[in-house]
């Protein structure tokens, strides 16, 4: 009888890890995005054209709780219509790009706000400094498709960039960067899928 119950405890404490999904972006078909204060009553806006992230749920996609979100932006990949300005931003004067090229956020926290919202706390990485961070998630909906499931969902975050030392163009420009990710995640067995085809 001892033997059973151990034997049941193995197979319920075993189940979470045979039931993980992971989820990763699919980058043609989603976007990074920020804009900022500037001069008091203008915004500047711009994009990360080059990051990558996944979702690892160990229930379903339906439910984020308890999932690990993971993403990495290349930091070089800022894209703003001004040159001049994109020069600053990957200077020494701003991200130092040479030295830090990622800017990264990992989170093994999420909670349930709704039905389709999630707040996800975690820790954000820009220039060496690592900073909890509070990131807003908004499921945007679930489809199966010819090439497999897929779901999108919204992210934003407010950054104050002071507190990882990014102080050029004070006061000009604002203390808060936000951020707005449209993306697309498909289920990574689908991803190798597509690489044998």
């Amino acid at each position: 009888m001892k033997l059973l119950v151990l034997s049941l405890m193995a197979t319920v404490i075993c189940l979470p890890l045979f039931a993980q999904e992971v989820w990763e972006v699919d980058h043609a078909h989603s976007n990074l995005r920020f804009e900022v204060g500037w001069q008091d009553f203008s915004i500047r806006t711009g994009e990360f054209k080059m990051f990558d992230g996944s979702i690892t749920v160990t229930d379903s996609i339906q439910n984020l709780e308890n999932a690990v979100v993971d993403f990495v932006v290349d930091a070089a990949s800022v894209d703003v219509i001004a040159d001049r300005l994109a020069e600053h931003i990957t200077s020494d004067k701003f991200l130092e790009t040479d030295v830090y090229p990622e800017i990264t956020f990992k989170s093994d926290k999420v909670t349930a706000s709704s039905d389709s919202t999630y707040i996800s706390v975690g820790l954000l990485k820009i220039c060496g400094v690592e900073k909890e961070q509070k990131v807003d998630i908004w499921v945007k909906g679930y489809k199966a498709t010819k090439r497999g499931n897929i779901f999108g969902i919204q992210v934003t975050l407010v950054v104050d960039r002071n507190e990882f030392g990014l102080t050029w163009g004070s006061p000009r420009l604002a203390d808060k960067i936000t951020l707005v990710g449209h993306l697309l995640y498909k289920i990574q067995e689908d991803k190798e899928e597509e690489g044998k085809e």
